[in-house]
């Protein structure tokens, strides 16, 4: 029996957070980001934050659906508001996902990296994914919503067809893990670390995401709608893009946008 997701424990656990109130549960719902969406277009203030215990309609980029059974794992959206241009936007992509590796190492014990631009992964398999909305007005932000889905106490199956094979904390440490307790630490760990955008306090922050990133100084190839690019992948910069080297020896930078990236097959 899962534990289920306590909106009492959050708020008396987040109480001098950002992220105390208002908190919207629903034991299902279509999409968290969706309602995070509505409510900021109807003036919901930044720190809403919107759970669930399941997604009927869930989804992660480019409108992959993002499979969770009830009860089982960590679905998440938080509204922000922040001062930043439109371009920086995924720099926030970058912060909840280096909050996510913290608070799993601190509660689960599991070491994770990012996969540019938005999963975590365990070794070569997927834990997380997050996925970044936002609405600009005059080239600044006005709104931006980052969901959150993290396989936490299910085992996944193995995936059919070219999707990424995954994994959760219940496969890689073989003990239940409360998700009350690990979306706390995510949400204080990602409270500190925003702080630290807006006060403009950035070179740690890049320093830490180039090094927790699994895919730096390897073959990739990058494809959107437009193009397909194969390089070497060289840094994250402090935007949230990509910069790769591709094989003109050019550098390009990629914003996360609508692209896939995979490793290069040697």
């Amino acid at each position: 029996m899962h534990e289920p997701l306590q909106p009492d424990f959050l708020k008396k656990h987040l109480a001098a957070s950002l992220f105390s109130s208002p908190i919207h549960y629903h034991a299902s719902m279509d999409s968290t980001n969706a309602l995070a969406r509505t409510l900021a277009a109807h003036g919901a203030p930044e720190g809403t934050l919107v759970i669930t215990e399941e997604q009927t309609t869930g989804r992660g980029r480019r409108g992959r659906s993002w499979v969770s059974p009830a009860g089982a794992n960590l679905l998440f959206s938080l509204l922000l508001r922040p001062p930043l241009e439109g371009e920086r936007v995924f720099v926030l992509t970058m912060v909840l996902a280096l909050a996510g590796l913290k608070a799993i190492k601190r509660v689960a014990g599991v070491n994770a990296m990012i996969k540019w631009p938005n999963d975590l992964y365990v070794g070569a398999k997927k834990l997380a994914g997050v996925l970044t909305e936002f609405s600009v007005r005059e080239k600044k932000v006005d709104w931006a919503v980052l969901g959150m889905g993290m396989n936490v106490g299910w085992h996944p199956e193995v995936p059919q067809g070219s999707g990424a094979p995954a994994t959760s904390l219940l496969e890689e440490t073989g003990q239940p893990v409360s998700r009350n307790e690990l979306l706390v630490e995510i949400l204080k760990g990602f409270e500190a670390l925003y702080r630290d955008v807006l006060r403009g306090s950035m070179e740690a922050l890049y320093d830490e995401w180039n090094h927790k990133c699994l895919v730096l100084g390897k073959a990739v190839v990058i494809e959107s709608d437009t193009e397909r690019i194969e390089g070497r992948a060289l840094r994250i910069d402090d935007c949230g893009a990509l910069i790769i080297e591709d094989a003109k020896g050019d550098q390009r930078r990629i914003f996360t946008g609508d692209v896939s990236l995979r490793l290069a097959v040697s």
